[in-house]
């Protein structure tokens, strides 16, 4: 099988990820011939770890993609420049993989969606989550129906940080960055879990006396599912007692013979109802996975290039969980609840193309 060509947009902050674990991970399938960073250092930096001469290296993004002889880009820069590399993307006829989120605003969100679509270009979003040995697992015991049906899934992200562990500086000048940049994660994975979209949404964030930030660092969420799962979200970056941070996430899932629960040792249980106050708790096998989180998407997403299913982070998809986002920071800008299905819908109606 020969490697793919990449173009690589975004060498700093999360970009060392790509440049020094994952794309050296996925090195018998992809091959990176270009690479772009507006910072001379960390281009560099990241050019050297990747072995790239310096014609493959650019400052200018436009340039990047003009020169960078490649099959598909990697978009990693931050949200708000991402329009711009998905237009660049399309003049040049390169599928995108982008990080999440999809964009910063939901307009933003549906005009990528739609240039993509008049193009016909294919481009997916990194919800690595979905591909975690731990979600799938939980998925897995959701899809049998071994506990029957679903009532309602409670999800749990708390971490305790402060403005100097918290990923990056821009992320306390940018009002609910909590929302839209941390939620989306596990906003993606109640849609996933529930196995439907959402319906409503209602909620609050605030910001504790005693934060660090400027912005507001704790979210309650509940979500009405329109299978009628009902959601409960919690999201906190002040938590000063049990700590349930990145990958470590703690769900529960309320079933009609029993539940589910997965918390930070990663360990899928199940809780049976036998009746009469018995219950019976089991340690459920983790699904054996080959590539995980990230490895995951990257794999799927190249296999959908070569002609594969299309993968579940596709933006047809994805663009579900970027009208739950949004329609939460309505929610808790608002007081109000949120009509999610009607946002999205109305979204995809203001872009749908001519037949």
């Amino acid at each position: 099988m020969s490697r793919m060509r990449a173009l690589l947009i975004g060498a700093g902050g999360f970009g060392s990820a790509w440049v020094n674990t994952f794309l050296p991970a996925l090195n018998d399938r992809i091959v990176v011939t270009g690479l772009v960073d507006i910072n001379p250092e960390t281009l560099k930096r990241a050019g050297d770890a990747l072995g790239l001469p310096d014609d493959q290296r650019f400052v200018d993004m436009a340039n990047g993609f003009a020169r960078a002889e490649a099959d598909f880009c990697i978009v990693v820069v931050q949200p708000f420049l991402r329009l711009e590399a998905v237009r660049l993307a399309i003049a040049h006829g390169l599928p995108v993989l982008a990080e999440k989120p999809l964009a910063e605003s939901w307009d933003t969100g549906l005009e990528i969606l739609r240039l993509t679509r008049k193009a016909d270009l294919k481009m997916a979003v990194v919800q690595n989550y979905r591909y975690t040995r731990r979600v799938r697992t939980l998925k897995r015991v959701l899809d049998d129906a071994t506990l029957g049906r679903v009532n309602f899934i409670t999800a749990r992200f708390a971490a305790d940080y402060t403005i100097e562990n918290a990923g990056g500086a821009f992320r306390h000048q940018i009002p609910y960055a909590m929302a839209y940049e941390g939620a989306v994660h596990h906003l993606d994975q109640l849609r996933n879990l529930s196995g439907a979209e959402a319906a409503t949404v209602s909620g609050y964030q605030w910001n504790p006396a005693w934060t660090t930030f400027s912005n507001d660092t704790t979210l309650m969420l509940l979500i009405r599912m329109a299978n009628g799962v009902v959601c409960q979200y919690e999201n906190n970056h002040l938590a000063r007692g049990t700590q349930n941070g990145w990958h470590e996430e703690a769900y529960r899932v309320e079933c009609e013979h029993g539940s589910v629960t997965l918390d930070g040792d990663h360990v899928v249980r199940l809780h049976e109802h036998l009746g009469k106050g018995r219950m019976r708790t089991t340690d459920v096998e983790p699904v054996p996975t080959e590539y995980d989180g990230h490895l995951g998407v990257i794999v799927d997403f190249l296999g959908w290039l070569e002609g594969g299913p299309t993968p579940p982070t596709a933006i047809e998809d994805n663009i579900w969980t970027m009208g739950l986002t949004f329609a939460a920071i309505d929610a808790v800008q608002t007081s109000m609840t949120v009509d999610v299905a009607a946002k999205t819908t109305t979204g995809l109606d203001s872009i749908a193309l001519p037949d």
